[in-house]
């Protein structure tokens, strides 16, 4: 993880993403590369749905305001940017030279944020993002695209900063080719861990074996994992327990794929996935 993408906002959660992404950097002497995404008024004028109903100066005046908003938010990023290096004795720089620390840069781009976002976060290693708010008229499904059409995992900051990423590490096992993909995702993570525990929310098929021999492949990598296997008597839904299990192991990172079936959204944010995403107090790695 060599490579991190950082969007930024321009608004109150940066610190927090800001932050989550320092966590994952620090261990590798990675490069941030910080992105904000600009819309022109005329952009902006056609993702903000009450515009479309402006005629005559109130038009003028709504295209001023959303003129006024991208600049506020762009120089909030700027700054939220340089405050941040600054703080954390960040070198900034362009171009790799071969040093061991964590270096930064930061870019933006006008318009089109879907093209730019994608090829950004198809280029890093790991893409860092905020939950989603939906307050700077960025596309609503962005994490859902990106973690769709990317090919890259992404790591969604929770609302608080979080001192580390790699103490406890808990991996939501399911067998699928997802859960498998998030697991590669997260290897250089698990062999930095202080412990590393895979849970399965049990639904009567097989997982007792499956956690077995998935812990005896990660040893080879000098990864000792404990397993869980979660009952379910309740019935209660399993993204609730895997919270449950995050906040009693004190976890630093959850780690899942982001599966299931049907629209866009429903696959990568049906159940599971959308609670852990909403309601998760740490990072949480997801691959599609």
């Amino acid at each position: 993880m060599k490579t991190i993408f950082v969007p930024t906002s321009g608004n109150s959660t940066d610190h927090a993403v800001f932050a989550t992404a320092l966590a994952v950097a620090t261990p590798f002497g990675s490069h941030l590369e910080f992105y904000h995404q600009r819309l022109s008024a005329c952009e902006a004028a056609v993702r903000a749905r009450h515009v479309e109903f402006c005629m005559g100066p109130a038009l003028t005046d709504a295209l001023d305001s959303l003129r006024q908003q991208d600049e506020k938010l762009s120089a909030n990023a700027s700054e939220h940017f340089r405050e941040f290096c600054a703080k954390h004795a960040i070198r900034i720089q362009m171009t790799p030279d071969g040093t061991p620390a964590v270096t930064a840069q930061y870019l933006d781009s006008v318009d089109d944020p879907e093209k730019h976002f994608l090829r950004h976060a198809r280029h890093r290693d790991l893409t860092v993002m905020g939950r989603p708010a939906h307050k700077d008229l960025m596309p609503s499904n962005l994490i859902e695209m990106l973690l769709v059409e990317s090919g890259r995992p992404i790591l969604i900051a929770p609302c608080s900063p979080p001192k580390t990423i790699a103490g406890t590490i808990l991996v939501a096992w399911k067998e699928t080719s997802e859960a498998a993909r998030a697991l590669g995702a997260a290897q250089p993570l698990l062999e930095r861990a202080g412990k590393v525990v895979v849970a399965n929310v049990y639904e009567g098929n097989g997982a007792p074996e499956s956690l077995g021999d998935l812990a005896n492949g990660l040893a080879w990598h000098g990864i000792n994992a404990t397993t869980r296997i979660i009952e379910n008597a309740s019935h209660r839904a399993p993204g609730e327990l895997l919270l449950d299990t995050a906040a009693e192991l004190g976890a630093d990172l959850l780690v899942i794929g982001g599966y299931g079936h049907g629209p866009l959204r429903e696959a990568v944010f049906g159940g599971v996935t959308a609670a852990l995403i909403r309601h998760a107090d740490c990072p949480v790695l997801m691959v599609h």
